[in-house]
């Protein structure tokens, strides 16, 4: 290996290292909060793996049916001396104040642990490749991805789920098919996102504007279509198995929503991120703040990604308002892309004056 070589190696590791440190802290963020809601005995743990969960969580099936296949391949025996390794060191529940493994899922609760932190952690590195494409800089697009990393907990407030993390990731993965003309890859990603959480149904049609950066109206019509098709399909028929559990599809949340909104102690509520008391839901500093990045930040979008934001704001905000607890941020994902550009572009823009001071 020569010099120059080396030193590529050595940048590489170092930059998987940051990323790596700070996907940690945002999934330790977010585990001190929620945990997998451990005892809930309408969306916690237990029923969501024994599939009686309350509709429309018992929907989410995607991590419990992979975790439930990795732990039938481990043999009996050799599952029985792991299970009890893993309780006897208990490294999760000292750690986390919220965990509560029960005994007869000790493996499937490490497992769904592992993978949600390997989906994380994939999902910062897909929108680092996103954003740093996109903004036509490298460093801009790190330090957003990491940032994203870091806020994550942030935006987990009144719920955290197990099925955040994938659907952050096939976002952005959608995201990144839709603007390299990868129509058989998104068609294929849209059923298995829709088996991890039925809202990104609706997350689809804004990949509209995107795809039109390659193709016509018709072709990106027609794609958009009918990768709503198939997640339409998929939620059929998951909403079929789980027909007979408790709950329904969603609840009106509009008129807690219009109370919320002339109630000024909403805006100063706090919560503990990172085990401190900071804003949480419609924080009023977390307000001015988007407001800032959007208006200073707005102005670098294309037409395409102009409408992507807009497409995604009406159908967000209309969900948002009629089926989502009041300050769940979280339900506000399908936005999250847009956002993250925008973030970006003003992290470039400090950066560029920076430099040219320098």
């Amino acid at each position: 290996m020569n010099a120059l070589n080396f030193d590529k190696f050595i940048k590489k590791f170092m930059l998987i290292f940051l990323i790596l440190t700070v996907t940690s802290a945002g999934y330790c963020g977010f585990f001190l909060k929620w945990s997998f809601r451990d005892g809930d005995p309408e969306l916690g743990f237990e029923v969501m793996m024994e599939g009686t969960a309350k509709r429309p969580f018992v929907h989410r099936r995607l991590l419990p049916e992979v975790v439930q296949k990795t732990a039938e391949i481990i043999p009996a025996e050799t599952k029985e001396k792991i299970s009890a390794k893993l309780k006897n060191k208990n490294q999760i529940e000292n750690l986390f104040a919220q965990a509560n493994i029960q005994e007869k899922y000790v493996i499937e609760y490490y497992l769904m642990f592992i993978y949600c932190f390997l989906i994380f952690f994939a999902s910062i590195w897909v929108l680092r490749s996103l954003l740093t494409e996109i903004l036509q800089d490298e460093v801009s697009g790190t330090l957003t991805a990491m940032l994203f990393a870091i806020l994550f907990p942030f935006f987990e407030v009144v719920g955290g789920y197990y099925y955040d993390f994938p659907e952050i990731l096939f976002m952005f993965m959608a995201a990144k098919f839709a603007l390299h003309k990868k129509i058989i890859p998104l068609l294929i990603l849209a059923p298995i996102a829709e088996f991890n959480k039925e809202s990104f149904f609706f997350f689809l049609p804004v990949l509209y504007p995107l795809l039109r950066k390659n193709f016509d109206v018709k072709k990106s019509a027609g794609v958009t279509l009918t990768s709503v098709f198939f997640a339409g399909l998929t939620y059929l028929y998951v909403r079929q198995q789980f027909f007979g559990n408790p709950g329904g599809s969603a609840d009106l949340q509009f008129w807690n929503h219009l109370d919320q909104l002339f109630d000024i102690g909403s805006y100063f509520m706090t919560a503990s991120t990172y085990g401190l008391p900071l804003g949480t839901r419609m924080f009023f500093f977390h307000v001015v703040y988007v407001i800032w990045i959007v208006k200073n930040s707005w102005h670098h979008l294309d037409e395409n990604f102009k409408l992507h934001a807009k497409i995604a704001l009406v159908i967000n905000g209309i969900l948002y308002a009629l089926f989502i607890a009041p300050g769940e941020l979280r339900d506000l994902s399908i936005l999250y892309i847009s956002f993250m550009i925008l973030t970006g572009f003003y992290i470039r823009d400090i950066l560029s004056a920076h430099y040219k001071k320098v």
